[in-house]
Formats: structure tokens, sequence, C-alpha cells
């Protein structure tokens, strides 16, 4: 493939970028202008025109945080990165990738999210975005200045798809076919970027992969945590505010998640009727989810906990202690003794965490969506050996390889240390990878919908299966639950 052909024109100006494992690349495209001074704190502003040759043969620096692998922080990294078989204006579908990382950390950039297998082998293309975090991206720091509010992180992955919509044709994809797919944090996102009227047009199917429905949270919440911050820091104004450094307010970030209590739920996108303007499940119920939606968990996504250190540095209980305190007695008692009677003592409280986290609002959302719309889910249930081996089975992220097709990455590979076969993964990955590429093209897939009656989901493992997610008994007991109430009433914990 010539070099030249990395080479886009567009309304905005040229774009070089390069080759990459045997398709094209453009890395590290601004979106928005860069965050100097005070526009750390506004609104993205669209990236003007500018002269000459941009050039996207490297990745960007990504937004503030600060972490052993992730430390090339820069005030020029609301950018984005696209893999595509050819820039040669075949209207190929765009997978429009949001990162996790509990709203504080992460970047498009990470070696796991690569696109240019996915590119090469489905023959689509991928683009993953850089969004401010933390501090930055979900705080709302309007009791100092009227013109910052909250979302900033929300509102950049929303100007993200703009450019998408109207520059990708450029890149050999279809503006008419975007599907975004969100993992953890960035699920999350994606269930309140479905239910926005906000973003009307901007996506065309959405994937949910391990996110919270009820992860979200009111304006008041948002203040609350907004001047617990404050006080912490000792800030009293603007100038205060951006007085600090990307180092020196990181510093603070670290201090107040560990003094405020909440864990790596401390950070949470806000319903602020403007860019946010529903809570997921209800906004489902009312009929405000307009695409085809795809949502799926691993079957046992807080298996970490059998790894103390681990489970300690995640840190997730925070969430799940305030919500379970709003139950009865006899609930908490009964969901307990369930747990441990269906999936044993080691493995009960693991899997209790999974659904009260993730699976079981994951469910209601999607049988939210199929009284008006279409919704299909999926468990991924396959584990490698070295996971089984550790006690923590198919957990949280364990999909993310099969996905993207990297297995090398030095964060992931120790998950297939002792896979002396590595067929019984290949095959695993291609299927799903077939199926999001299916549900990408036509907007359905081969298995039942959700409805409001039941979810059946296709599971992911050594044979094909489709069965209830969510067991019949556990499923009776969360009916009665105030959280299923508050959730479909658009009350957050």
């Amino acid at each position: 493939m010539p070099e030249t052909q990395t080479m886009v024109t567009t309304s905005l100006g040229r774009i070089k970028g390069a080759l990459d494992r045997g398709v094209l690349s453009w890395k590290g495209i601004p979106y928005a202008v860069p965050l100097v001074k005070e526009q750390q704190f506004l609104p993205p502003e669209p990236v003007p025109a500018w002269k000459g040759i941009l050039d996207a043969s490297s990745y960007s620096g990504i937004c503030p945080q600060r972490s052993f692998l992730r430390k090339k922080v820069s005030t020029d990294s609301l950018t984005l990165n696209i893999w595509s078989p050819a820039a040669d204006g075949k209207r190929r579908p765009v997978l429009f990738y949001i990162h996790g990382g509990s709203l504080n950390h992460g970047a498009g950039s990470e070696s796991y999210y690569h696109g240019s297998y996915l590119a090469s082998k489905h023959d689509i293309v991928v683009v993953t975005c850089n969004y401010r975090l933390g501090v930055y991206g979900f705080l709302d720091f309007g009791v100092l200045d009227s013109s910052y509010g909250p979302n900033n992180g929300v509102q950049d992955i929303v100007l993200a798809l703009n450019w998408v919509r109207d520059h990708i044709l450029d890149f050999g994809g279809d503006p008419d076919c975007i599907t975004i797919i969100g993992q953890s944090a960035g699920g999350t996102i994606v269930s309140a970027l479905a239910t926005s009227s906000a973003c009307r047009g901007l996506f065309h199917r959405a994937v949910m992969m391990s996110g919270g429905p009820t992860q979200v949270q009111s304006p008041s919440l948002c203040e609350q945590g907004t001047e617990a911050f404050l006080e912490m820091a000792k800030i009293k104004s603007a100038k205060e505010l951006l007085a600090h450094d990307f180092d020196g307010m990181i510093t603070l970030q670290k201090k107040f998640i560990r003094s405020y209590g909440m864990g790596a739920a401390t950070f949470r996108v806000t319903v602020d009727g403007t860019t946010v303007t529903d809570y997921p499940i209800r906004g489902a119920t009312e009929g405000k989810v307009l695409v085809p939606m795809l949502i799926g968990t691993t079957k046992e996504e807080m298996g970490f906990m059998a790894i103390r250190p681990l489970a300690r540095f995640l840190d997730v209980g925070a969430i799940v202690t305030r919500g379970l305190e709003l139950e009865s007695s006899q609930l908490q008692v009964e969901l307990e003794e369930t747990y441990k009677t269906l999936f044993g003592e080691d493995r009960g409280m693991s899997m209790m965490y999974t659904d009260l986290l993730f699976r079981i609002s994951s469910t209601w959302f999607a049988q939210a969506i199929g009284t008006t719309g279409n919704a299909w889910m999926y468990r991924f249930d396959f584990e490698t050996r070295a996971l089984r081996m550790n006690g923590m089975h198919a957990i949280h992220s364990s999909d993310l390889p099969y996905v993207f097709g990297n297995f090398k990455p030095v964060l992931v590979r120790p998950m297939f240390l002792l896979m002396g076969d590595m067929q019984p993964v290949y095959k695993i990955a291609d299927e799903i990878q077939r199926d999001i590429v299916t549900f990408m093209v036509e907007g359905a897939l081969d298995w039942p919908k959700a409805d409001s009656r039941s979810v059946l989901g296709k599971c992911y493992n050594d044979r094909r299966c489709i069965e209830p997610l969510v067991h019949g008994e556990l499923e009776n007991l969360y009916e009665k639950s105030i959280y299923r109430k508050r959730s479909h009433a658009g009350i957050p914990i």
C-alpha cells in the first residue's frame, strides 16, 4: 500500500497519517481546541481549520491523569484516532469506541484498543478518542464561574461524534452507519447518549459493554461532590482553580478519591438536561432509545474480588453498600443467602456485586428498550486457565482482547500465559467480532430480542448457548427491591 494514500484532504485541512499493520491510520487528530487556561473547565470548542499539513502519524498526549503506564499528559489531548483499510470514498461501517476507566483514567491510544486488526479483518473503520476525565470532566464548577458546568467529558465525546459525522467519509467511512461502543464507564456513557435527545442522528447503533445505566447522578449529587472537592482542596475562586497545573490538580484528585468514600464511583455522568437529558432506564421506558442496542456483561465482572489487593485498589464496595442500605434487612439476607446457594460460598459475593453493579441494571435497561425498540443481550462466559486458576473467572474487561483481536498488550498478556492452544481464544474472538459487525451493518442479531417479560442472551463460551442471563430466583428478589423502583423512576443512588 503506497504511503501517499495516507494523505487525506478534509474541509478543515490536509492530514497525513501512516501505514499501520496493513491498514492506514491517522492518530492524534484534534477535534477540539487545546485545554489551555479557562478552556480546561469550559465546554469543548470545535477545532478551527488549519493551514498546511497536519501530521497524524503518532498519538497525541492524553487527558490529565497519572498512573504507572499513562504519563504523556498534554493540553492537546482532545483528539481522536482512525484506522481504515483505505481512504477511498467507500462507505464502510464505522465503530466509534468510548474507553472506560472509572471516568478518571484511560485513553483512546491504549494498546488494547488498537484498531488495525478490526479494520483489516472486517473492512470497517475504527475510531477511538480521548475525553476529559475526573475533576476536569465530571465535576461542576459553575459555583465558581457561571460559564463552567458538568459533563465536560460527555460533551467532548459528543463533539468528537460530530467531527466523525462531518469528516469520516474522507477516511473511507459511512457517516450514516456509525456504531458507538463503550465499555465499563464508557458503557455507562453509551447508555446516557442512547437516551439523550441531544444526540439524535450522531450514531445509528449502540453497544454497551459492562456499563452501568444506574450509575448516573442528579445535578444535586454532582454539586455535592464538587463542593466536597473544593472544600478539601481549599479552592474558593475560579482563579484559584486555574492556578493548579495538571500535576497539582491530579494530586488533589487522588486525595479526593481517597477521602470522599465512593471509590470507583467518585466521578459519574450527570443528568444535566442539556447533553444528558434523562436517566437511562427511565428514558428507555418512555421510548427515548431510538437506535438498536446490544447490551452485555462478562459472567463474573467482580471476580477480581478473589484477589484482595486488587479488590482494594479498584474499590467498588462503596456504591454497592450505599444501594443495599436502602433495602430491607430481610431482602439483604435473602439476596446473600440465595447467591451463596446458587454460586457457592467463594463466588457468591462476587456474583452479587456483578449483578448489583452491572448485570441486573443492564437487564432492566434492555427490557425497558424492548417495550418500544430493539435490544439484544449477551454474556461473555469464556475464561482462560490463568483466570480460572486465580479464582477470577470471566472478569470485568476480560472480553476486550476478543473484541479488538489484540492479545499481546502487556496488560492483557497474563490472561493467556497458560493457554498452550490459542485456537479456542481465536474462535471466540472471531464469533464476537462477527456478531458486532453484523449488528453494525444490519442493526439486528439472530437470537431473541429483549422484551418486558424476559431476557434471553447469547453466551460466548466453548459452545453456543442462548439462555436467561439472570437466574429466575434472583430476578424475583430484585423485582421487589427499592433499587428497581428507583432505577425505573430515575432516582439515583
